[in-house]
């Protein structure tokens, strides 16, 4: 194992080259943790550290992904590790670098810039002055930055189903952000592969998954229309003012989110293409990504958050 410095447009890296024999298993002195990062997903996974990943005089910053003790010593996480890491870099992809099995943990290139809900969450807020006679500043991401987000989300998609290689956790507060507003999907493939239990059913699971519990490109691409629906609503909870046991029955009665009242009809379009009850009617990731690169080419107003009702889509982190 090596480190190479890649310069990608105008930002520098560290990145690790690994050659045609690389084993994916890290020995626990070459890592050590450093800072916890608290948790990324929806609870599947353990907690995240920022840590350092060591190779003879060189050294990089990693993020770190524990995993529970039950699956630590399965044959399923290493193959899973071993596939994803042989990946080739994907820029919208988190790159999987290593398994330590004595650590119980699975290492990531490192991205510095947070979750996309929280950047989310934040810029849809006021700030808060400094002196009391100020007026709070509303501080505002412009719609075609949010539509740009939803795009490289999408670009990172495609990109796993084009590998075969299934998401199963795709949610706002699982994509990070890199230099420059860079989207980047953490947590992917894993699901299936470090559980043997079927997958306990969320706000972003597709109705066929709320039932099997079963990962799927299809159910990936349901989970896509549920973050579309998080980046234009500035990162509200899914399904706002229902209970979950209400949402499940709502899912399975083929209810869909109506369309907030400043979101363009033609966003709108694509949610409701990935929210097709029947899953082989669902939009794929392709047609995901023409229709909003189509959208992201016009010039009159495909969202309006002038409009956006703050009470209806008060943010939370209650999922």
């Amino acid at each position: 194992m090596a480190f190479e410095m890649i310069q990608n447009g105008d930002r520098a890296y560290t990145s690790l080259k690994l050659g045609p024999s690389h084993s994916p298993i890290i020995a626990p002195e070459n890592l050590t943790f450093f800072t916890r990062l608290g948790s990324i997903g929806r609870g599947d996974f353990g907690g995240v550290w920022k840590g350092e990943l060591r190779s003879n005089q060189s050294q990089v910053d990693v993020g770190i992904r524990q995993i529970p003790d039950q699956v630590t010593k399965s044959n399923n996480v290493l193959e899973a590790v071993k596939v994803l890491s042989e990946l080739p870099d994907q820029p919208n992809v988190v790159k999987c670098l290593g398994y330590c099995q004595e650590q119980g943990s699975i290492m990531y290139e490192f991205i510095c810039g947070g979750t996309l809900l929280t950047h989310l969450q934040t810029t849809g807020v006021q700030s808060q002055p400094t002196y009391s006679n100020l007026k709070p500043k509303r501080v505002r991401i412009d719609e075609a930055s949010l539509l740009n987000l939803a795009w490289q989300i999408a670009k990172g998609m495609q990109y796993l189903a084009s590998k075969k290689i299934v998401h199963g956790t795709l949610c706002a507060h699982n994509v990070l952000l890199g230099g420059r507003k860079q989207c980047k999907l953490s947590d992917y493939g894993l699901s299936s592969s470090l559980f043997s239990a079927r997958g306990k059913p969320t706000r972003w699971s597709s109705p066929e998954t709320m039932v099997t519990g079963d990962p799927s490109t299809e159910a990936d691409i349901w989970s896509f229309g549920i973050v579309l629906w998080e980046i234009v609503t500035l990162g509200a909870r899914p399904y706002p003012r229902m209970t979950f046991d209400t949402v499940q029955t709502e899912v399975a009665n083929g209810y869909q989110m109506p369309r907030p009242r400043h979101c363009g009809q033609e966003v709108y379009t694509v949610m409701t293409g990935s929210w097709e009850k029947e899953a082989t009617n669902r939009s794929n990731f392709d047609h995901i990504l023409k229709s909003l690169e189509r959208i992201l080419e016009k010039t009159h107003n495909y969202l309006s958050l002038n409009d956006l009702d703050e009470g209806l889509y008060a943010s939370t982190l209650d999922m």
